[in-house]
């Protein structure tokens, strides 16, 4: 682990995590706080163009770099526990993400909990995707993607495309996801102490206000207690210290056990989505490279 990730450890642990113990199930004053966090993002890099696309009252931000020329993309569901909006802090990620696979990136601000609670952001979801179909996007051109929630989210609508009749998207990223809202995995416990940003309890309290009573066994909420087999291939990353890695583990397991195809990169000791500290930390580097290498082997037309 690099001396940059060492100090951001420090630093998430002292503050972010401490306010999101305090504050984190009250989430009109943890939105406000945050937001000012979220527009300071770092800018994307030159050459990253950023565009506004309303589709049918759902917004999303196209980010493309100048050197793609491709008609393919990556469909990208931000993380923030289902609560919190987090499209504008993720553009760099997508800019670098767009530059290195050749992809177009469609970032999408689903609509957020307690306001608009489960199945809401797997309507929005499905809308986003069926809006790039009508925009001209082969399935085989397409790539789900997303962080912590958001990561969930996409594995749901691996799902939720599958039991509709929809064809399966290239491939799907997901960032160390949040893919049981029961909370059952051994991690919650092993390394609540350990994570320096994500908590059992605040955890709890965002899964409760998505839910708003429903089961969190509910596979479109819950991915990892659907039916697995059928979906594209899967590419995880997650930190070896996070509350969320029993998630990741549990999930391509069985994905790998229903006869798909899932690989899991387990990075040492780097926080919860440690790819939007782009610039920041070198390991974002290291770890969008092998997202945008993963994209370009699983996006060549299959012979």
């Amino acid at each position: 682990m690099s001396f940059r990730a060492t100090l951001i450890n420090f630093l998430l642990r002292r503050t972010l995590k401490k306010m999101l113990i305090q504050q984190g199930a009250d989430i009109p004053v943890l939105r406000q706080r945050l937001g000012a966090s979220e527009r300071a993002a770092g800018k994307p890099r030159v050459g990253v163009q950023v565009e506004t696309i309303d589709l049918d009252g759902l917004c999303l931000q196209k980010v493309v770099h100048d050197a793609c020329t491709s008609q393919q993309a990556v469909l990208y569901f931000h993380g923030g526990g289902y609560v919190l909006a987090g499209s504008a802090g993720h553009i760099a990620l997508a800019g670098r993400l767009s530059e290195l696979a050749g992809v177009t990136v469609y970032l999408v601000d689903y609509r957020l909990a307690p306001e608009h609670p489960f199945p809401a952001a797997v309507d929005d979801a499905l809308k986003a995707y069926q809006g790039l179909l009508d925009r001209g996007y082969e399935a085989s051109n397409l790539i789900l993607a997303g962080d912590s929630a958001g990561g969930g989210l996409a594995a749901a609508t691996l799902l939720n495309l599958k039991n509709l009749g929809y064809a399966q998207p290239a491939a799907a990223l997901l960032l160390s996801p949040w893919l049981d809202l029961s909370l059952s995995g051994d991690s919650m416990t092993r390394n609540d102490d350990q994570d320096v940003m994500l908590s059992t309890a605040v955890l709890t309290a965002w899964a409760n206000a998505y839910l708003d009573g429903r089961d969190p066994l509910a596979p479109l909420a819950s991915p990892i207690y659907g039916d697995l087999a059928g979906l594209a291939p899967i590419l995880v990353h997650v930190g070896s210290t996070e509350v969320l890695r029993s998630d990741s583990e549990d999930f391509v397991d069985r994905v790998i056990e229903q006869g798909g195809s899932a690989v899991l990169k387990i990075w040492e000791d780097l926080p919860h989505v440690f790819q939007v500290l782009l610039g920041r930390v070198p390991e974002a580097e290291d770890s969008i490279a092998l997202l945008a290498q993963y994209c370009i082997q699983q996006l060549k037309p299959k012979t």
